[in-house]
């Protein structure tokens, strides 16, 4: 556990007193802080996951940090629990009720291979779909794309389909009808008689869900979301039960994929909004970061046990998604755009069957965990690589809770180095962490180089467990000239939960031809947004001062199928109505910054609004750290490109401010460990992070 003296910015919570907790559940490590509403104090607190009883590392951390009962203020948690189910297919038995004659739809799409990997496989085979064929039905009901009723919503057949879904034993149904977004009457309808015939059911509306056009996309959302929800509303409900016994917390909130946070009933309503929860924590984290230490472009980079989580900032702003894809199945929800990678601490390293060696992206986990870990592990893993090359801490234990064996991991190295060849168990391990870099930097690739963006230009910003411990060779293979390690390192997506303001993403499809006499619609449905989200947030305790909102435009050529976002600013809009010159300039200069050219002579269209109400929350604002010693520790061999002898080894805590150290050193605090190279340098500077700067 890690105290930490903070400020505070934007003090609007009314949680005065009491704990403001972020809570980062990851698949090997629970992550807590903790932020004393009145002092500014922050804590830190690190367990494992308990796989299936999840609660049970947060109950342990908040033991660790003694809060009280009463205590608990604000508690935003992030989480993967709907990421995991939907990977592993195990969400709930689902139904799903369309519009006649579309109840294949789940399954042809858009008759696209969905998964990169598989786009040339002649072995390729389509996942199965999350709801059996049995178990979809068609409705009798038409709406046209006008909103006008075709053919009125047959009762009495739905009656009959109702007939079968009790039969068959579902705990969700998923329903989507054509044309809903314009004219939701028929789903509505259709839900007051399921929750009539079906109580304990849980139904799930595609205009809810997503509210625009494009039926696949909204479909496959919808059947998401109602494939998680029972699970989701499983464990918020067992979370808020476990933390009655401390004094249930007045609002307890959950990280949304787009970097906001949301109530957990709304939560439990639209659960497919917070796949990728976790990661986006993280994201948030480091723009607050990159506001005080004045960095606008940064690459984030969070390696945990399982994966690791990188994402483009540019000029302080993540870029959010809205087109997505999890395990090939389609997801049109508001996402930072985060990309994942199968290389974390706990990633195994084993021999495939063409006799070479890969890493991942199967992971250990916290059970049975790494070799190191003594807690019956068997099979090589990258922490256990760092272990053997002497990066980690071998005094002080793990996250405080683990203490790590090298002899327990050598004999397995050893084994490994003469199955292919290699002359020791140094250099063994040296190539499991080489595959893993290898890995994360083709990611980081991905998501800077690939769209247009030089990462030379940016800051390596570094977390999770295992983040600073790379991230010095990351950077050095992308030739990034620093790198950030923040402060609470190996916490900091559970504080990135503390710095994200409640957020509520809506959206209307439009489709209007980009002329002056389509703006007072424009501005019609932009208003009707601004007073929905603005209903939310006053229904969630927040006054008018506290929110704030922000607008753009998917637009695009007449004649094309998708659309580039478009911010509605004061330099376009005149209040909520856009003037339509001004949006044709400000979609020229973005599709030509995007795409290299323009075609100033075609005509554009506006296909969806969408406008995010937020409202602000007590963010930590950490100050010049105080506590300051002899940051030496001792001296150790350490394993590089070759065994270097006397590399010091430095108390983060206890590093002078300012003063500037050179590499080779390993650098240890009690979440994370951070590798220092010897061609860097590094300092603590005024905001307790770290900076490594390669040498010129």
């Amino acid at each position: 556990m890690r105290s930490h003296e903070s400020g505070l910015a934007n003090p609007v919570d009314r949680t005065r007193s009491m704990k403001v907790v972020g809570i980062d559940i990851g698949g090997t490590f629970t992550d807590v802080v903790a932020l004393d509403a009145d002092s500014g104090v922050l804590q830190a607190a690190k367990a494992f996951t308990i796989r299936g009883d999840e609660s049970r590392g947060v109950k342990a951390c908040l033991d660790e940090l003694g809060i009280a009962s009463g205590a608990l203020g604000r508690l935003v948690h992030g989480t993967t629990i709907g990421t995991n189910a939907i990977l592993e297919r195990r969400g709930a038995k689902t139904a799903l009720l369309v519009t006649e004659g579309f109840r294949d739809l789940l399954e042809i799409g858009r008759t696209r291979r969905m998964a990169a990997d598989t786009m040339f496989s002649l072995r390729f085979r389509r996942p199965p779909s999350l709801v059996a064929r049995p178990l979809r039905f068609d409705v009798r009901e038409r709406m046209l794309a006008s909103g006008e009723v075709l053919a009125k919503l047959d009762e009495n057949k739905l009656g009959a389909t109702i007939k079968a879904l009790k039969r068959s034993g579902v705990r969700a149904i998923a329903v989507c009808y054509l044309h809903s977004y314009i004219n939701p009457a028929h789903e509505k309808k259709t839900r007051d008689i399921l929750k009539k015939e079906l109580p304990d059911v849980s139904v799930s509306l595609s205009h809810e869900v997503v509210s625009e056009y494009r039926e696949f996309e909204r479909l496959s959302t919808t059947v998401l979301n109602a494939y998680i929800t029972p699970l989701m509303q499983k464990y918020l409900g067992e979370l808020e039960q476990s933390l009655t016994v401390r004094g249930s917390p007045r609002r307890l909130f959950v990280m949304a994929s787009s970097g906001g946070i949301m109530s957990a009933t709304r939560a439990k309503e639209f659960p497919v909004q917070t796949v990728l929860s976790g990661p986006a924590g993280g994201v948030s984290a480091a723009v607050l970061v990159g506001r005080a230490t004045e960095l606008r472009n940064l690459i984030t980079y969070d390696m945990g046990g399982t994966s690791t989580d990188v994402a483009m900032i540019r000029d302080l702003r993540p870029h959010v998604a809205v087109d997505n894809v999890i395990d090939g199945l389609p997801l049109k929800v508001p996402q930072v755009d985060i990309n994942t990678v199968g290389a974390g601490g706990g990633s195994i390293a084993e021999v495939d069957s063409f006799g070479q060696l890969r890493v991942g992206p199967r992971s250990a986990g916290s059970t049975p965990g790494p070799i190191c870990y003594g807690r019956g592990g068997t099979e090589i893993t990258v922490t256990d690589a760092n272990l053997l090359m002497q990066r980690l801490a071998l005094q002080k234990a793990l996250g405080g809770k683990i203490k790590p064996s090298v002899e327990s991991v050598r004999p397995a190295f050893k084994a490994l180095a003469q199955g292919l060849g290699v002359s020791d168990e140094f250099k063994m391990a040296a190539g499991v962490v080489k595959i893993a870099i290898t890995k994360m930097v083709a990611s980081i690739r991905e998501i800077s180089i690939s769209r247009g963006h030089d990462p030379r230009e940016c800051v390596l910003v570094a977390f999770g467990g295992a983040g600073p411990m790379h991230a010095a060779e990351v950077a050095g293979e992308l030739q990034i000239p620093s790198v950030l390690v923040p402060a609470f390192a190996g916490n900091f997506s559970a504080l990135g939960l503390l710095t994200s303001d409640i957020r509520h993403d809506l959206v209307e499809t439009v489709l209007e031809h980009n002329r002056p006499s389509a703006m007072p619609r424009l501005a019609l449905a932009l208003g009707k947004m601004r007073k929905e989200a603005r209903s939310r947030l006053l229904a969630e305790g927040f006054g008018d001062d506290d929110i704030h909102y922000s607008a753009s435009a998917d637009m695009r050529y007449r004649g094309q199928a998708f659309e580039v976002s478009i911010p509605l600013t004061d330099e376009n809009c005149s209040g909520d109505t856009p003037d339509s010159a001004a949006l044709m300039s400000a979609f020229h200069k973005i599709y030509a910054s995007l795409y290299g050219h323009a075609n100033t002579d075609q005509e554009t269209e506006i296909v969806n609004l969408r406008l995010v109400g937020a409202a602000q929350t007590v963010k930590p604002a950490i100050k010049n750290p105080t506590k300051a010693g002899n940051p030496l520790i001792g001296r150790r061999m350490v394993y590089f490109d070759r065994m270097v002898d006397d590399v010091p080894i430095y108390d983060r805590d206890l590093l002078p401010v300012g003063e500037i150290f050179a590499g080779p050193a390993i650098v240890e605090e009690s979440s994370s460990t951070t590798v220092v190279p010897p061609d860097w340098t590094f300092r603590r500077d005024e905001f307790d992070s770290l900076r490594l700067d390669r040498k010129r």
